[in-house]
């Protein structure tokens, strides 16, 4: 089975018609969509596969519990033991890293301006996986 990390910006809370479409096309091949517990394009893809009952979802989190869960039945990933320590960037990335590591491929919905999602883009890419960029600003 196909393991999708999603990033995105925080700026972004609605998502483009071009990556719905990207995500029909995953459901319909039973992906496991591995999603972060931010707000922004977390929150909203979230949203959307709960809105088409979708459920084979795991949701990261660093801390104990996900800030943000909105897919019943999805199952959590908290990195929580190894972002210890942590603060700020720093914390969320272990998420991040961990998600870029269990993928094999990406999609990053993306400002042009967020350092979490240029971060994401560059890990993915430098651990050689396939991904894309949709670009929404």
């Amino acid at each position: 089975m196909m393991k999708l990390f999603i990033s995105g910006s925080k700026s972004i809370s609605k998502l483009p018609e071009e990556a719905k479409s990207l995500l029909d096309e995953h459901i319909d091949l039973g992906t496991e969509f591995l999603i972060g517990d931010c707000y922004g394009v977390d929150a909203a893809v979230q949203k959307y596969l709960e809105s088409k009952g979708y459920s084979n979802v795991i949701v990261y989190c660093s801390g104990e519990t996900p800030r943000n869960n909105f897919v019943t039945g999805a199952k959590v990933c908290s990195c929580a033991e190894a972002a210890k320590g942590l603060t700020g960037s720093a914390f969320q990335y272990v998420k991040d890293i961990q998600m870029a590591q269990d993928c094999d491929t990406a999609l990053m919905i993306w400002d042009g301006k967020s350092k979490g999602t240029a971060e994401n883009i560059r890990r993915v890419k430098e651990m050689g996986k396939p991904y894309r960029i949709i670009n929404e600003d």
